[in-house]
């Protein structure tokens, strides 16, 4: 009988707190932000699970060819439109359409997940301009010196545009380092974001960019962000796809119809394409983010995704 009533209070008291919780828009709002934020990372963490299993390999053990998929995937699931957004990658990644410092972001928070040192870097031109941001990642994982980013020979690293798909693979099918795609440059003449002040490759040639934000992983991360990555990497996805969408729902600055095109996107980079396509189509009908459904709608037979 006393352990009856110990359940009974228990129960009551769960209910009052889930009452206080659900009934206060701040806490709604600071639980959907908890889920979906870089100390947590379960987006990204389930990205590249989700990934590795539709691939047939271990992201975290071929770094280069890893990073690859990670950069070509990045490129076909954001739109190339400059509708920007400054939060983190997660919701960048619901968004959709960012500019290309915060595609590069997303590359950056992936590549974490698999332990690949990267840096979001701004080019610029000769004059003092900045026209592009892109990734460029040091396989070596190379010390720096003094905790300072500009101590690394940018000649050394290897560069990634999740903005436009660009990999550093030369004539060979190698891959290569920013100093031999200086020293070779007709092998990369397509990569025409790179040009500045009618030069080609400008804007590696004139070694002005900066080593921005680097990603961190292993130690430097702390013990939640680790211990996040472990129960993503073996509990089952569904219960972390829940979780998201549960994010999404319990937000209460985010209207219906921006939930709705959410949860399009949920599907979409969770790799579900049938569900998203569905989505897509009810809210191009419904008129409901019609421009970005649109995009999509047209990028799936474009990529033969269904």
């Amino acid at each position: 009988m006393k352990n009856f009533f110990n359940l009974k209070y228990a129960f009551i008291l769960f209910l009052i707190i889930f009452f206080f919780v659900f009934s206060s828009s701040y806490l709604k709002y600071k639980i959907s932000r908890l889920i979906l934020s870089h100390e947590l990372s379960i987006l990204p963490n389930l990205i590249v699970k989700k990934i590795s299993k539709r691939e047939g390999i271990n992201l975290s053990q071929d770094k280069k060819k890893s990073t690859m998929i990670l950069n070509q995937y990045v490129a076909t699931h954001v739109m190339p439109i400059e509708i920007n957004i400054d939060d983190g990658a997660s919701w960048k990644l619901l968004h959709g359409s960012i500019w290309c410092d915060g595609v590069s972001d997303i590359l950056n928070r992936l590549l974490e997940v698999i332990n690949v040192r990267s840096y979001l870097v701004f080019l610029y031109a000769d004059d003092g301009s900045s026209p592009h941001t892109l990734n460029m990642v040091d396989f070596e994982d190379q010390k720096l010196i003094n905790d300072k980013n500009s101590s690394l020979d940018k000649k050394t690293l290897y560069l990634f545009d999740a903005q436009n798909n660009y990999n550093p693979i030369n004539k060979d099918n190698k891959f290569v380092n920013i100093n031999y795609m200086i020293n070779h440059t007709d092998e990369f003449r397509d990569m025409k974001k790179l040009n500045s002040d009618n030069i080609e490759l400008n804007l590696l040639k004139n070694n002005k960019g900066q080593l921005w934000d680097r990603n961190i992983f292993g130690n430097e991360n702390s013990l939640l962000r680790n211990s996040s990555k472990i129960i993503v990497k073996y509990l089952p996805d569904f219960i972390f796809e829940s979780l998201i969408r549960f994010a999404v729902y319990i937000n209460p600055n985010i209207s219906k119809k921006t939930k709705m095109y959410f949860y399009a996107r949920i599907d979409h980079i969770l790799l579900n394409y049938v569900s998203a396509k569905k989505k897509y189509k009810n809210l191009y009908q419904e008129n409901i983010y019609k421009n970005e459904s649109n995009f999509w709608l047209k990028n799936f037979e474009k990529l033969n995704k269904i």
